[in-house]
């Protein structure tokens, strides 16, 4: 983990609301899942840094780009990403990272299973990029939300899709595409909303499949401090099966059966 001044690279709009950040930064290794804290202000507003996955390294293994460090995916929903969407290049923010603990590689011989909703998408490309082969269920609102996914396919992943509205792919739920998909070699790997990563954690446990997912909750600190993420566990093994983990730093990816998902 380290704590680094960083100069933007770039910070692009992709479409209404969602911006591609690029960040100069000589970071450890990142694997898939792993975040990052960052300050936006000098000042005392915003107070709190705030959580960004990474969504992949840039500048490696000699390709050209804009520079060298990590890129971030991020949508304007409030104040601290209002901010941020005025940023430009040159201006420096303060990285604290790479925080939490990413997906487990997948065991040989396993067929790996991606499933998302929305910005859930974003811990997920540094896994594909490691993966021979793989299938990513993408789900959104509207054919809008899906601008991401040709990046995926250049990587040589399968992509079925599933929109509410029917713009694009089949009509309804993600989950609905994760049933078919389902059998004794496969692993599953989630990152979206709360009511997406419970219902694919339940059809998983249902077909004894291993799912691992990624959860998004409020942070002040990253690091397991200041006790505002935790989440309800169960442990199968102990007298008493229910305790409390930290998103930040037990987290953010856990096996979906251990996730007390009714507290959620």
């Amino acid at each position: 983990m380290q704590s680094v001044e960083s100069k933007i690279l770039y910070n692009d709009r992709l479409a209404e609301g969602y911006f591609r950040l690029g960040l100069s930064w000589k970071t450890p290794e990142v694997k898939a899942g792993h975040f990052v804290m960052l300050r936006l202000s000098d000042g005392m507003d915003p107070l709190l840094r705030r959580p960004f996955g990474v969504f992949r390294v840039i500048g490696a293994k000699g390709k050209s780009t804009r520079g060298t460090g990590i890129e971030l995916l991020y949508r304007v929903v409030g104040r601290g990403t209002t901010i941020l969407s005025a940023k430009r290049p040159g201006e420096s923010l303060g990285i604290l990272g790479p925080l939490g603990n990413g997906f487990p590689a997948p065991q040989k011989g396993r067929k790996v299973v991606m499933v998302t909703g929305g910005m859930g998408i974003v811990p997920l490309y540094l896994l594909a990029q490691r993966l021979p082969e793989g299938t990513l269920l993408f789900g959104a609102r509207s054919k809008k939300e899906t601008f991401l996914l040709d990046e995926f396919r250049e990587l040589g992943i399968k992509i079925k899709t599933a929109t509410e509205d029917g713009s694009a792919g089949v009509k309804g739920f993600v989950t609905a595409l994760l049933e078919k998909e389902l059998s004794t070699d496969t692993v599953v790997y989630a990152c979206g909303p709360v009511g997406m990563l419970k219902a694919v954690s339940r059809l998983c446990l249902d077909a004894g499949v291993q799912c691992f997912v990624s959860l998004e909750r409020s942070m002040a600190c990253g690091i397991g401090v200041c006790l505002g993420c935790a989440v309800r566990t169960i442990n199968h093994e102990a007298r008493e099966n229910r305790n409390y983990k930290m998103v930040c730093s037990d987290g953010p990816v856990f096996d979906g059966k251990d996730v007390d998902w009714e507290l959620l």
